[in-house]
């Protein structure tokens, strides 16, 4: 990561001009060698109307009181006095997988390759999200932001405090048959900043630094069908038909009653449903940022965001299929198998249901964004940001249950090493540079018009990508406009179109999702299949800003008509 230690000195030892230049240069460089790179993930999709409309590039002039999260140092340029401001954003996203049966794939047991998936898509039906206080979920995606600020004039402080979502993706398959319900019926997860206070200080009349410390909650939560395809299930179903009828008097009912294993399991059929429910109420952060601001037509902006841990808790709850159910009443069936299922830890009492307490830990990447703006005319400004994460801290997904989970038990016979009681999936997320661009162009006194660019490419690397993280790269095209009127309130609003026609991943190429090797039992529903993947967002975005004066005035005057009513 960069030294930020560093940056405040140097820049300021270097001249205006050396130093515009110089950083002029390097993020050309970055630009130019960033094709290679990876980039964001799922955050900030929706946090600030301007910011939308510029894709998230506006390190060099933060917007308004947003600053607060894209760049606090950012906030000192506000108006005198107490402003207001609430935002509205709307995403939609669309994500449409198809499945189709790889040719080379032959199958379990030299049979079983005739997957029911083969050949079948789903498009999620709705989005999903977690409504704080009401402890529910909706199937719907909105992401509001309300903030306040307050500058004395002459003062060198400004203060400010915000509510809004830095990190924030849910989706919900609602149609019975789509096949993405054994990789993800629902899912979502997201971190709201429920308090911000923000504090921006002019050291100089060109430079000012920026923090806020924010107090947030996480909440995820998924529903997912599982089903198991692999060689070991297969083999329980192959014996389970072979010795329906193998029956022996007396030995069987001692030793291995007829059909084995209950009759097996079929690897293409809905072994169990898992539910789960988690939410961390106190989960801080901390952003830092500096403002550097020698010409009226320059300025570099640079921002730190911290990494937020979450310790979360919640309930889970497994619900079992018949065919599981008459399995695990086969190991409890006879003296032998009693024995053999307490050597090897096999639940031999079937049970349609296992609810209880669940635990996790999640993080989110720390992040530094830096930005330049550059106004060659008054009326018109460009700004490039490029953008850091470190989603290699993400190592991997851990859900731990307070009782041995037999779908568990039984996995472990297929070389799974994480215990009965947790559910791990290795993540092995990749650090991420992108590069970000927009335009400001003011056309009349009360008009500005805003376009920006943004390559935004999934952290999550194909060896490992599943449909819970199911966000591959994306291509995002922001537009919108800003209204000044003469009040003081300013209107802004913004549209965003993401896009990625086609993402792949061939058969056996994802541990997370479709490899064939039955030592990788947790968790790959769709092996022997090819996947791709389109997706689609949409996101608009509405906001007012205006001094709280107008505000007060407002709600003043609407009292008094409501008053006078009832006079």
């Amino acid at each position: 990561m960069p030294d930020l230690k560093k940056l405040p000195k140097a820049i300021m030892s270097a001249s205006p001009k050396s130093g515009i230049f110089f950083i002029f240069g390097v993020f050309i460089l970055i630009i130019i060698f960033s094709d290679y790179s990876i980039a964001a993930f799922h955050e900030q999709l929706a946090v600030d109307t301007r910011a939308i409309a510029l894709a998230n590039t506006v390190t060099a002039d933060p917007p308004g009181i947003m600053a607060i999260h894209y760049n606090p140092a950012g906030l000192v340029n506000l108006p005198d006095g107490k402003f207001f401001s609430m935002g509205i954003t709307v995403p939609i996203i669309v994500k449409t997988s198809r499945f189709k049966q790889d040719p080379e794939f032959e199958g379990y047991l030299g049979g079983y390759n005739d997957d029911p998936l083969d050949g079948t898509e789903g498009t999620n039906s709705s989005g999903k999200m977690y409504l704080p206080g009401l402890n529910d979920t909706i199937d719907f995606l909105i992401a509001p932001s309300i903030g306040v600020s307050h500058h004395e004039p002459e003062s060198r402080w400004t203060f400010a405090i915000a509510e809004y979502a830095p990190f924030a993706i849910g989706l919900k398959h609602g149609d019975a048959n789509d096949p993405a319900r054994y990789g993800g019926k629902s899912v979502y997860q997201q971190h709201l900043v429920y308090s911000a206070p923000a504090a921006g200080y002019r050291l100089t009349e060109t430079f000012a630094i920026g923090m806020t410390v924010g107090l947030g909650q996480t909440a995820m939560g998924a529903e997912v069908d599982m089903r198991a395809p692999n060689e070991i299930v297969a083999l329980t179903h192959v014996l389970g038909e072979a010795t329906a009828g193998l029956e022996i008097p007396v030995l069987s009912e001692m030793t291995l009653p007829p059909p084995w294993f209950g009759g097996g399991l079929n690897p293409y059929d809905q072994l169990a449903t898992l539910e789960l429910t988690l939410r961390d109420d106190y989960s801080p952060n901390y952003n830092f940022g500096i403002l550097w601001q020698p010409k009226q037509w320059f300025a570099f902006g640079a921002c730190y965001q911290s990494s937020i841990k979450a310790q979360l808790t919640g309930t889970y709850s497994f619900k079992y299929s018949e065919d599981w159910q008459r399995m695990v009443q086969w190991f409890g069936s006879s003296p032998l198998l009693v024995v053999s299922a307490g050597v090897l830890d096999l639940p031999i009492e079937p049970v349609e249901e296992q609810t209880g307490t669940v635990t996790a830990e999640i993080e989110f990447p720390q992040r530094l964004q830096m930005g330049i703006k550059v106004k060659p005319f008054t009326c018109w400004s460009l700004l490039i940001d490029v953008h850091w994460a470190e989603w290699s801290a993400v190592k991997d997904n851990r859900f731990t249950f307070d009782q041995n989970i037999q779908l568990l038990q039984l996995v472990k016979l297929m070389g799974y090493t994480h215990g009965s009681r947790e559910l791990y999936l290795n993540r092995n997320m990749k650090d991420t540079w992108h590069w970000s661009i927009g335009s400001e162009l003011q056309v009349l006194d009360w008009l500005t018009l805003r376009c920006g660019y943004e390559r935004r490419v999934a952290s999550v690397r194909d060896n490992r990508f599943d449909l819970l993280y199911a966000l591959p790269e994306l291509e995002n095209y922001g537009t919108g406009f800003g209204i000044q009127m003469e009040s003081g309130v300013n209107i802004d609003f913004a549209a965003a179109y993401l896009i990625n026609n086609s993402y792949k991943i061939d058969n056996n190429q994802s541990t997370n999702l479709n490899s064939t090797e039955f030592t990788d039992p947790v968790y790959n529903p769709y092996a022997g299949l090819d996947y791709e993947q389109e997706t689609t967002a949409y996101i608009f975005s509405l906001k007012i800003s205006m001094p709280t004066i107008l505000l007060s005035d407002f709600f003043k005057k609407q009292y008094k008509k409501l008053k006078g009513l009832f006079d």
